[in-house]
Parts: structure tokens; C-alpha cells; sequence
């Protein structure tokens, strides 16, 4: 997260939107944003953030808007709100950290958990029959119709750090220029909750995260 806000904090200035810039948190580790930058914030109940942000924005629509969550709280608890902003386009962005687990309440199973992967409530691994699939959010997210861009991203070298943030530039520039949805999934490690120092947690991104969650351009109506 300290990356990740980093980077948003980077582009808000670069964009000259920092004044006039709104963001719902969400509840989780993604929460603590607010903390660290010197911005207008609201905290949304768990999975509203997207529809606490399109209040916002309807609102106020002079404002810059976006969202930054946790991948529980997008793709699961939220994947409606979530889901439904897309397929209506609205124009707001939003970044989802996915680090396949819920980092925040111990390291149970999420939306994103890898097939094997042991958590606190998957002690045997996520299997298909009782689990079913992890979601491929950037996927999903640019079926619909709404999204002008869709990305995925990673955080474990400085060359993908550089990526991810021309990937939220461009998903903050396609708000500012009205053409709908712009959003960014982040590949991050949680090494608390996975039980391995940063640099092993850093290989597990490359070498078991993205392979399923693979980085890359998804959608942006910008290149059509």
C-alpha cells in the first residue's frame, strides 16, 4: 500500500486534480489512504465505496473521483456496486489492490484467492468443488460496456512500478476527460498474512500471482 498510494499521490500532483480531488476509502487495509494524503476523503461501508463514489460524483461533478479498495472489498462484498458503476459508465476511477487474501481481518480466503492456496479459512487450500474459481477482475471489469480502460498491474519491480503508474495516470486521464469508467488492479504482496518475508512475497507475486493474474492492458477506448 505504501507503494501503491505513493504512486496515486504522484499522478494526483502531475495532473494538477489534488485540490479538487474526492476519494471513498474503503474499509481494510486500503483504508488507511486518507491518513497519508492530504486530500478531501469519505470511508464507505465495506463494498460501497463505488456507489458511495458515484453519489459523489453525481453530486459533484466538477469534482475528481475515484476509489481505492481491496480486492475482497471490490470483487466480493462490493462486486455488485462495483460491477454496476462499470456497466454504467460513470465517470469516476478506481484502483483495486489484490493481494488474494483479506489482509486486514487474519488471512481468509477471497474473490482472488489462488487454487491451493492455504489461508485461515481454506486450511487445505482453495479447491474448485467447494471454492469455485478466483475472479479475474480487470477481465470482468472490461466487458463492461461503461469501462474506457481497464489494467492490471504488479508492484514487484521497479520496472512494473513505473507501469502501474502510467496505468493509473491513464485511468485518472479518462475521468478527467469524460469517456467513462477508468480502473487499475495492482498485484501486491501481503507478507503478514502469507507468512514470508518481502522479497519471498515478492517471487510469489511473479511466480504463482501472474501467471493466473496476468499483467496487461485489458481495454482502453482511448487506442480504438
Amino acid at each position: 500500500h505504501g507503494v501503491a498510494i505513493r504512486l496515486v499521490a504522484e499522478v494526483l500532483g502531475e495532473l494538477g486534480v489534488r485540490d479538487n480531488t474526492i476519494v471513498a476509502a474503503s474499509i481494510g487495509c486500503s483504508v488507511t489512504i486518507y491518513d497519508f494524503l492530504n486530500i478531501d476523503a469519505l470511508e464507505a461501508p465495506h463494498g460501497r465505496a463505488m456507489a458511495e463514489a458515484t453519489g459523489i460524483k453525481r453530486a459533484r461533478p466538477d469534482k475528481f473521483v475515484f476509489t481505492y479498495q481491496g480486492d475482497g472489498d471490490f470483487a466480493s462484498i462490493g462486486l455488485a456496486e462495483s460491477m454496476h458503476a462499470a456497466l454504467r459508465g460513470e465517470k469516476i476511477s478506481a484502483i483495486c489492490i489484490n493481494n488474494t487474501t483479506y489482509g486486514m481481518t487474519g488471512g481468509q480466503l477471497g474473490p482472488t484467492t489462488l487454487l491451493g492456496q492455504v489461508t485461515t479459512t481454506s486450511p487445505t487450500g482453495r479447491n474448485v468443488p467447494y471454492y469455485g474459481y478466483p475472479i479475474k477482475i480487470a477481465e470482468h471489469i472490461a466487458l463492461c460496456d461503461g469501462t474506457a480502460y481497464s489494467a492490471r498491474v504488479s508492484l514487484d519491480t521497479v520496472a512494473n512500478i513505473n507501469k502501474a503508474k502510467q496505468a493509473i495516470k491513464k485511468a485518472f486521464e479518462v475521468q478527467l476527460k469524460g469517456l467513462g469508467l477508468g480502473f487499475v488492479e495492482i498485484l501486491s504482496s501481503c507478507p503478514t498474512n502469507w507468512r514470508m518475508s518481502p522479497e519471498k512475497a515478492h517471487e510469489r507475486v511473479r511466480n504463482e500471482m501472474m501467471p493466473v493474474f496476468k499483467p496487461g492492458v485489458y481495454k482502453d477506448i482511448t487506442c480504438l
